[in-house]
């Protein structure tokens, strides 16, 4: 041995019958949770917004997670959050003359119609007892079902966003080459995913913080990472705001339609 690990294989001086908690830690804490590295990634990364980003394309990389890791468990630790929680996926009001109409995909529009008919909800002022019976215990699992199978869809979905994300930001900063780029989407989303678990607490003051923290967050990341003047930064990140709220727009409609028809 020299020093706690091997010098051969590298493996580190641990004792041979391991306890619960450090079978735990060999599960999780490698990974990110409980890696002491943690507090220091997550400290960067939010007190100073755009240094992790910009230490990581430095190669000063032995301090922080890495990018993908620490996106990979805190997109987890949300979706888990979302799972456990009453969330409302959409509202579905139709009257009895109400149509969906695709002139390109007739046969989609038919099979979507069946399907929200199943969420339709009695028109106001109607009673109750005009529904078949076991009407509103079916309506409650279909809900139920469509809303897990969007939630285990969606980082599937917003997974794939990243590359394309990462695609805009090369688009509008050429200098740095593409994988600069991907880490910082990494990063940007990891704060996304941070803002939005704050969110599902439910207390106003922390939804308002999770709603605009990223936000706050972004415009002095990107203009500390790519190192342009403050009204290019602004514009760039403007534009950059709108094409990916059109493409996150698309992604989730497309999620929502996959998950209904699958439901």
């Amino acid at each position: 041995m020299v020093g706690p690990y091997c010098a051969s294989c590298g493996q580190k001086n641990e004792p041979e019958h391991r306890s619960l908690w450090q079978l735990v830690k060999d599960a999780v804490g490698p990974a990110v949770l409980l890696e002491s590295k943690l507090w220091c990634t997550l400290w960067t990364l939010l007190r100073y917004p755009g240094a992790l980003s910009e230490a990581y394309a430095e190669g000063k990389r032995s301090r922080y997670i890495r990018p993908l890791r620490l996106y990979f468990w805190v997109s987890v630790l949300f979706f888990s959050a979302m799972a456990l929680r009453p969330v409302k996926i959409l509202t579905v009001h139709m009257g009895s003359g109400d149509r969906i109409s695709i002139p390109f995909a007739p046969q989609l529009g038919k099979r979507l119609q069946e399907k929200l008919e199943r969420f339709n909800e009695p028109a106001p002022g109607s009673s109750p007892s005009v529904e078949q019976p076991g009407a509103q215990e079916r309506r409650a699992a279909a809900s139920e079902r469509l809303k897990l199978d969007f939630v285990s869809r969606m980082p599937k979905a917003l997974f794939f966003l990243l590359p394309v994300f990462a695609l805009l930001l090369k688009v509008l900063w050429r200098r740095r080459p593409y994988v600069e780029h991907l880490v910082f989407a990494l990063h940007a989303h990891t704060v996304l995913f941070l803002g939005l678990g704050l969110g599902l607490t439910g207390w106003l003051p922390l939804r308002w913080v999770g709603t605009l923290g990223p936000v706050v967050w972004f415009f002095p990341a990107v203009h500390r990472f790519y190192r342009n003047g403050w009204v290019a930064t602004v514009l760039k990140t403007l534009l950059l705001g709108v094409l990916d709220l059109t493409l996150s727009v698309a992604v989730v409609t497309v999620t929502i339609l996959v998950a209904l028809l699958g439901t």
